[in-house]
Parts: C-alpha cells; sequence; structure tokens
C-alpha cells in the first residue's frame, strides 16, 4: 500500500504527524452552508476555497489506520474510536492543504530532477541499494496510481518540507538554559527521612478471610487450559436467524465466554474443524440450519489448597502496607535519617519507591512527603537544594538535542496555529453528521 511506502520517505511526515492534533476537536466549529467555496458533494471539506476530494481523505484514512497498527498492532481500535481515526484523517489533509497553499504564495518549487532523486533514493524502490524501475513500476500498477500521479504527491511533500524548514530557522541553546535543564534533570541533594518497613508490623489473617479472598479474586488464580472446539446450531426461521445474528456479533466481539452460555455441543465435523484451524471462528450456512463453529479456551482454576499460602502473604501485605501508610501519615516527629547526595535514579536504587519521585526533586527544602516504597511507607523531606559537582559531556549533549527538538516542535505549532486562525475551513456536514 501507498502508506507503507511512504514510511521510507524522509519528508515532512514526523513534523506532520506530530503537529496532526492542532486542528482535532475545534475543525468541526465551523460549517459550509452551500456558499461558492463550500464543499461539495465530491469533497469532505474546502481549505480557503480549495477542495479536499472523498478519494484523498480514503487515501489518507488508509494511512492513518496503518499507522495506528504499526504502532499498537491489531487490536488499536480498542483505543481509538472510529470517530477520532476520521477526525486525525481529516486534520492531516487540512494540516497538509494549508502548507502547500503557503508553498504556492511563497513561490516555492521543486524540480522534475529533485523529484527523480528522490524517488530512486526510497529504499522500498531498490535493490542492492539500486533503484529498480521494475519494482516501482508494479507498486504503481498495485495502487492503480500513474506515474504522474505518484510524482505530484512527492513533489508536494518535497513542497511542504522547504516550507517546514523556512519554520524551523534552527534554533539555538544557550548555556544558560542548558546548565538549568541539568541541574533539573541531573541534579543532587540529600534527604531526611523515616522509614515504615512491613516487617515492623505484625499481623493476623483467619482461615475465613483467606477463603473469602480466594472467592472475590478467583481471576487471580486461573490459567487457560486447552483449547476446544464447539458448534452452534440455528434453525432457518425468524427467530434463528435473530439468535444467529446475535452469535455471530458476539464472536466478532471476541466474546466466547458468552457463546458458551448458549449450550454449544462439541464439533465433531471433521470439515468444519480444518476450516476453524487458522481461525477463531467461522459461519456457515447449510439447506436448513445456520452454524457457528468458535474455539474456546476453558480456565482451570487454581484449588484453594494450592493458593493458600500466596493468599495468606497477600492479604498479609495488604493489612501491613494499611498500618505502614497510617503511621506514616501520622508522624510529626523528627527525621533523624539523612542520605548522601542523591539524584533520581540513585534514590529510587536505594528506596525503591513505588510511586513517582519527582515531587522530592523539585519541592523546596523542609517540605515532607509521604511516599510508598515496595517493602513499606517513608517519610521524606529534602534537605539541600538541587546541585550538581559538573556537566557530563554526553549528558550535555542529550539535553541539547531534547531543548532543540521542543523548539521546533513549538515553531511548528505556533506556525500552524497561526495558519489555521486566518484559515477559512468548510466541512461537509453531510460526510461527517455522525462525527458532530
Amino acid at each position: 500500500m501507498l502508506s507503507k511506502i511512504r514510511k521510507n520517505l524522509r519528508a515532512f511526515s514526523l513534523p506532520l504527524w506530530i503537529v496532526a492534533g492542532t486542528f482535532v476537536g475545534t475543525i468541526f466549529l465551523v460549517w459550509g452552508r452551500g456558499s461558492v467555496s463550500g464543499p461539495s458533494g465530491a469533497e469532505v471539506a474546502t481549505v480557503n476555497g480549495e477542495g479536499i476530494t472523498i478519494v484523498e481523505f480514503n487515501r489518507e484514512y488508509s494511512n492513518v489506520v496503518d499507522r495506528f497498527k504499526s504502532q499498537f498492532g491489531e487490536n488499536f481500535r480498542k483505543f481509538i474510536s472510529e470517530e477520532d481515526l476520521k477526525r486525525i484523517t481529516l486534520s492531516r489533509l487540512i494540516t497538509r492543504k494549508l502548507l502547500l497553499q503557503v508553498a504556492k504564495k511563497e513561490g516555492f518549487k521543486v524540480s522534475d530532477w529533485a523529484v527523480a532523486k528522490f524517488i530512486e533514493g526510497i529504499p522500498a524502490f531498490q535493490v542492492n541499494g539500486t533503484f529498480s524501475e521494475r519494482i516501482y513500476k508494479s507498486f504503481l500498477r498495485a495502487n492503480r496510481l500513474t506515474p504522474k500521479a505518484f510524482e505530484d504527491r512527492v513533489r508536494e511533500d518535497l513542497l511542504i518540507q522547504k516550507v517546514l524548514t523556512a519554520v524551523d530557522y534552527s534554533p539555538s541553546v544557550t548555556d544558560f538554559e542548558v546548565k538549568r535543564l541539568y541541574k533539573q534533570v541531573y541534579g543532587k541533594r540529600r534527604f531526611r527521612y523515616k522509614l515504615f518497613p512491613l516487617k515492623n508490623f505484625r499481623v493476623k489473617v483467619s482461615l475465613k478471610e483467606a477463603k473469602d479472598y480466594y472467592e472475590k479474586n478467583k481471576e487471580l488464580f486461573s490459567e487457560e487450559g486447552k483449547t476446544e472446539e464447539f458448534l452452534l446450531r440455528f434453525p432457518k426461521n425468524r427467530e434463528g436467524e435473530k439468535e444467529a445474528q446475535r452469535a455471530f456479533d458476539l464472536a466478532k466481539k471476541g466474546n466466547f465466554d458468552e457463546l458458551m452460555k448458549m449450550n454449544p455441543e462439541p464439533l465433531r465435523d471433521e470439515e468444519l474443524k480444518e476450516k476453524l484451524k487458522n481461525r477463531e471462528f467461522l459461519f456457515k450456512s447449510s439447506d436448513r440450519e445456520l452454524l457457528l463453529a468458535f474455539k474456546f479456551k476453558r480456565k482451570r482454576y487454581k484449588p484453594f489448597e494450592e493458593v493458600k499460602e500466596e493468599i495468606f502473604n497477600r492479604i498479609r501485605k495488604e493489612k501491613a502496607l494499611k498500618l505502614a501508610e497510617k503511621a506514616a501519615k501520622k508522624f510529626r516527629g523528627g527525621l533523624s535519617e539523612e542520605t548522601e547526595p542523591l539524584d533520581r535514579d540513585a534514590f529510587i536504587k536505594k528506596f525503591n519507591p513505588v510511586e513517582s519521585v519527582e515531587n522530592l526533586f523539585t519541592a523546596k527544602v523542609g517540605e515532607r512527603f509521604v511516599l510508598e516504597l515496595r517493602d513499606g511507607f517513608g517519610v521524606f523531606s529534602p534537605s539541600t537544594n538541587l546541585s550538581v559537582e559538573g556537566f557530563e559531556k554526553d549528558k550535555v549533549e542529550r539535553l541539547k538535542k531534547f531543548i532543540l527538538a521542543q523548539k521546533r516542535e513549538s515553531n511548528y505549532r505556533n506556525f500552524l496555529n497561526l495558519l489555521r486562525q486566518r484559515a477559512t475551513v468548510k466541512i461537509n456536514k453531510e460526510f461527517f453528521r455522525s462525527l458532530r
């Protein structure tokens, strides 16, 4: 697909992906009203009177889906809704259109030679480091693209790169900025503290408590058994087809526990078993009935006696943690222990906290904090300000790169926000009715 090839393009892909969210949540505030510059039926939106076609939208939507799939896997839709996918797609297209309009206004040009050299340099079109015309033409055919259509797309990418290069005026980093951030990130300070370890709190656990815990938290002590195949049969009548549809929807969602409640029979048909081999489920219609075959892994619950000691230890730790937390929060005495100067990594290695230590390193001297540790709780108070003994070269270079990246991203965002504020964006309300 075009998106897979475009992952290799070294143009504007990364900056645009970073700033794509600029329009999300705001682009639907302005809707077309059938004016001359508004979207036609074949357009999803217009940007300053220039249209974004449905074809462009569908192509970019596929790119967005592919990128989420590569980052989060096949189940990425559990984390992002269809509406948000469409919003992100449209915001990227609007951003692209605005940047191309800037390129045109400023008179930026990209020669045919530059386009050709760029395409020749795309790794996906190379064999042993040399451009392959055969692979290039095969790609064009597979994606139903003419050479001109693809080259025009590359030319647009390079034009946008020129705009973003102009926006990125190579911001500089001062010694003051680096040293201030170095101190914040790598600085050390001393801490006064008092610990409340779990071993100081004796607790008792009854057999009834343990059994109650087991019943309430049985899933903690389960493991997957072997995979079995099952079959549901539905008659070809109105009621049967309704139940078959419900079962099919459950199977699509992976809700096989609910399917098991429909009392399926073991699957014995060898032909269906073979077809089911590489699937989670399959749906089949015969002359007289509808069939849903599916796989199911039964859970095995470890018996109480097998996990009894683990449960006792869990409950003891929970009770001791509550007592330690209560004691730490009530403590108002002096903190007699003091550390050597510690940075964040050294503090974590010494005390094993299970929560962030950031507040300890940004707080004023004398402030108190109660912190949960792996083996109890502790009360901590910074006794000195952050300080550094020297500046390590590799750490300084990493911080310089970080500051530059932050400044560049800020430039991109500010520039695109300015373009957005000045733009007239009209949306095809029929196409995006479900997103309002």
